[in-house]
């Protein structure tokens, strides 16, 4: 009697487990939002890349790391670069540079995981854009401020044009580096040259020259799309994340397929939504992963992994730099703008940004971080991030 009441006790216990594993993950699986509640993502069409990309291309591949270190290491003195004239090292693709920023809009392809286009290498990019930089100084150095001005805003329209055109979160990224490079350089030059002209030509370029509008949101919608297509493919999902999961091959591809897709989705949404906003109003931002997952035998485990492996949540922490670049750009506005008004009025700067409008600016320029506009106090130009810019005019060579 004994063995039978063992027996039975055994059996209810392996049901009470086998119903509490089933409420578990029942209740896990309740975590994850549903498909039905999160159609497909509004993807731009992926478009061909021009001609000008596979020029481009072809000058990056030619660039030695040797100059990519030089050209690195000069542009890091502030001011006019003692080693400026290594820019000689890319004189000739400089010339190439200039005809592919001038012929066409450089749209670059999708960077997919495990492509033959996302093993190219961008660095390169940075040294062409370092090296028409340093061209720049170059000719400043030898006395001629417009040409030195023309060089940098062309490596501005560079990246410019490497952001609007871009297809993948990496592109636009190292097209956002290169436009705060030059306008790091192009503010240095401005507190060094006293003509009228190249503060002119500055503050009618920078404001054409600026990014086209909802280039952050389509950016990120291509990332989505590229991370998206890894999870509905379970064999090149594989592939893809082999070498970051450390071994050979997954530890198993059956799992939750619609859930995982349909938690990417609402992340996405929600990461657009939360980028979009100004920084003082977001908040935390969203988490890629459903909230209330346990740690031990959750619901869709490998889906989980996959999630982990191919995350785009680390691209938010990015957006403030990418803001902040583009605060850099209304501030010079802001100050060629105030220093136009100082070579019209004697040398006196403007006592309120207000002053300019509309003679020299149709607005004032905002600070992208608040919403507010900048403001100008004690001849200098304020903003959110600590920034503080003297709008004195500078001095003439024969001025003491």
């Amino acid at each position: 009697m004994s063995k039978y009441k063992f027996l039975i006790a055994t059996v209810a216990l392996g049901l009470v487990v086998a119903v509490s594993l089933m409420i578990h993950y029942v209740r896990q699986a309740n975590a994850w939002p549903s498909l039905d509640d999160q159609p497909p993502l509004a993807v731009p069409p992926v478009a061909s890349p021009t001609d000008s990309w596979f020029t481009l291309k072809a000058l990056m591949a030619t660039i030695p790391m040797e100059h990519q270190n030089r050209i690195k290491e000069a542009l890091k003195e502030e001011g006019l670069p003692a080693e400026r004239e290594v820019w000689i090292l890319v004189a000739d693709k400089l010339e190439a540079l200039s005809a592919v920023v001038a012929s066409s809009p450089i749209v670059s392809p999708t960077r997919e995981f495990g492509s033959e286009g996302s093993k190219t290498s961008l660095v390169p990019l940075l040294s062409l854009a370092g090296g028409q930089i340093l061209r720049g100084w170059n000719r400043y150095g030898e006395g001629d401020g417009i040409e030195a001005a023309e060089d940098m805003l062309l490596a501005d329209r560079l990246g410019q044009q490497l952001v609007d055109g871009s297809q993948s979160l990496m592109m636009s990224l190292f097209g956002y580096a290169i436009q705060a490079e030059a306008l790091k350089e192009l503010e240095e030059l401005l507190f060094l040259v006293h003509e009228p002209s190249v503060h002119r030509l500055v503050a009618e370029r920078l404001p054409r020259q600026a990014p086209k509008e909802g280039g952050l949101r389509a950016m990120l919608l291509r990332e989505c799309a590229d991370t998206e297509a890894l999870l509905l493919d379970p064999v090149q999902s594989e592939a893809a994340v082999r070498e970051a999961w450390g071994s050979k091959s997954l530890p198993g591809m059956l799992y939750d397929m619609d859930a995982t897709v349909a938690q990417h989705r609402w992340w996405c949404r929600a990461a657009i939504s939360w980028a979009e906003r100004l920084p003082t109003q977001r908040g935390a931002p969203p988490t890629y992963l459903p909230e209330g997952l346990s740690e031990g035998l959750p619901y869709n485990g490998i889906g989980i992994q996959l999630l982990k492996v191919v995350s785009v949540e680390g691209t938010l922490g990015s957006l403030d730099s990418l803001r902040e670049g583009q605060l850099h750009r209304e501030v010079l506005r802001l100050l060629t703008a105030a220093r136009l008004y100082g070579f019209a009025h004697a040398g006196e700067p403007p006592a309120r940004a207000d002053l300019l409008v509309p003679e020299y600016l149709p607005s004032v320029p905002l600070d992208l971080f608040t919403g507010k506009a900048l403001k100008i106090e004690s001849e200098e130009i304020k903003s959110s991030r600590g920034e503080r810019v003297w709008i004195t005019l500078p001095r003439a060579p024969s001025e003491p």
